[in-house]
């Protein structure tokens, strides 16, 4: 029998074809559905907003709820939950603007967390900002995220499992970045792919050969297989 009900699965750089890309890999797609296929239900777990996390949810086969913005709102069946409150000030908008802080054209469609392309120089400044006014910062590798405190993708994870009532020690989470790390210790158990940042790589409990999407369709295979 599977040990594992649930796969919670980051997107950028974990179903992507290698991090720092933004194709989908089509063997990632695959696996998702031979996930699905086996009575493993997949959940997305993204910095990303929620119309493209949910987006792609469907279009890839991904039945479980999707939580989008770094953990801090969650789609299922048709409804939005709302796991932060608020989002960061106009001023603290401003002042990472005024830094060089290019706003994400996604930031239009997100409700707590906003994300800013990054003038990595200017990093260090750019958490200062954030402290000053009570915020809490991740850095993706792709974008720096910003939002109120009571986020992150281990408090949204939870809350989506609790959805669908499913224990978070029966469900393995596959992630890339040092913002996944919130996600990878929230559950029963961790991997990532090949190409993962070393931070990850030091925590999780298994690490793919292969990078990226072919990653997690290793990953997924063993899961299915009972190797996991």
């Amino acid at each position: 029998m599977v040990r594992w009900k649930a796969v919670a699965a980051d997107v950028d750089g974990t179903l992507t074809e290698r991090r720092g890309s933004l194709l989908i890999s089509v063997e990632a797609v695959a696996a998702v559905r031979m996930l699905e296929a086996s009575g493993i239900t997949v959940l997305l777990v993204s910095g990303n907003s929620l119309p493209i996390t949910a987006g792609l949810a469907r279009y890839i086969g991904a039945r479980g709820p999707s939580v989008a913005e770094n953990g801090c709102v969650i789609f299922h069946e048709g409804r939005i939950v709302h796991v932060c409150e608020g989002r960061p000030p106009d001023e603290l908008v401003a002042e990472l603007e005024s830094l060089g802080f290019r706003q994400s054209w996604q930031n239009t469609y997100r409700h707590h967390d906003l994300a800013f392309y990054v003038p990595r120089e200017r990093l260090d400044d750019a958490l200062r900002v954030v402290e000053k006014y009570g915020m809490q910062a991740y850095y993706s590798g792709y974008a720096l995220h910003v939002q109120p405190p009571g986020g992150g993708k281990g408090v949204g994870v939870r809350r989506a499992l609790q959805l669908v009532g499913v224990d978070p020690s029966e469900t393995i989470a596959v992630g890339d970045g040092p913002n996944d790390i919130p996600l990878l210790e929230a559950v029963g158990a961790s991997a990532c792919p090949g190409d993962a940042d070393e931070r990850v790589k030091a925590i999780v409990d298994y690490v793919a050969q292969a990078p990226g999407g072919r990653g997690f369709a290793e990953i997924a295979r063993l899961v299915v297989e009972g190797g996991l």
